[in-house]
């Protein structure tokens, strides 16, 4: 599995006012150089400054915000483990949210200019250029490289925190929601059980978390089965355990949120 760097200081001039709420099934290293954005995490959101660096976990829900035309530069690194070699893992591991001493799926560091993290970028963007086996033999290398910048920042610095910009209904609403993921519960369900319409209920998920209701819910589930994949069990199995009530409509949102079929994902 190759690494995926994305955007590497891409000059852009378009204003994105709204958020585009999305997940990944792998671990995101996003470092912020320029512009004027900001970015949200299930809800939460933070203006960005320059040079801030973010980790996100995979299955966490997040979106950029570009307010105006100013240039806006930064770099986006996709990895999983499997990028690294097996005695190296634990580089990501512990870095990245959801690792034994972090709770939060995401974390933050501001004023990062010292440590010079857009050079490491750089160098795996460089190796876009090269042919296969020289991306394969010096990538587990920059990778650690980088990863290793990072621990040094992370022990130096303290996190950032996001502010939580959910209102106490929206906040009674999501929780409510991922604490029903598993069963058959419909658009009109949600918005009846809160006496609100399905029309307000999906605008009020645009507005804070940049996706639909129903996007919302069908993503965190394909998380849910990944899970239970990655445990033992059957891909018809895991599909039923989170929620879905019939195969064919598990993979399609599968393949809408994974890019690949869910027995690929299991060899």
């Amino acid at each position: 599995m190759e690494i995926s760097v994305l955007e590497y200081h891409k000059k852009d001039k378009k204003v994105y006012s709204q958020l585009d709420g999305h997940f990944h099934s792998v671990y995101e290293i996003y470092y912020f150089i320029s512009g004027d954005a900001d970015i949200m995490v299930e809800g939460k959101i933070y203006p960005l400054k320059p040079h801030t660096l973010f980790l996100i976990s995979p299955g966490v829900l997040h979106g950029i915000r570009v307010n105006s035309r100013a240039d806006y530069v930064r770099n986006v690194l996709f990895l999983s483990p499997d990028n690294l070699m097996p005695e190296r893992r634990q580089l990501l591991t512990d870095l990245m949210p959801n690792g034994k001493k972090k709770r939060s799926p995401e974390v933050l560091y501001e004023h990062t200019e010292a440590y010079h993290l857009d050079d490491f970028f750089y160098q795996l963007h460089r190796l876009d250029d090269q042919p296969a086996e020289v991306r394969e033999m010096l990538s587990p290398i920059f990778l650690e490289a980088l990863l290793a910048q990072i621990h040094l920042l992370a022990r130096e610095l303290k996190p950032a925190t996001l502010v939580n910009a959910l209102p106490d209904k929206m906040l009674e609403i999501i929780h409510y929601v991922n604490g029903h993921l598993t069963e058959n519960q419909t658009l009109d369900d949600i918005a009846s059980h809160f006496f609100i319409s399905k029309n307000y209920l999906n605008a009020s998920f645009k507005k804070y978390l940049g996706t639909t209701t129903m996007d919302y819910v069908r993503n965190k589930r394909i998380i849910l089965a990944k899970q239970a994949m990655l445990n033992g069990a059957s891909a018809m199995d895991a599909a039923l355990q989170s929620g879905f009530t019939d195969y064919s409509s598990f993979y399609r949102a599968y393949v809408k949120y994974a890019g690949t079929s869910p027995r690929s994902d299991m060899n």
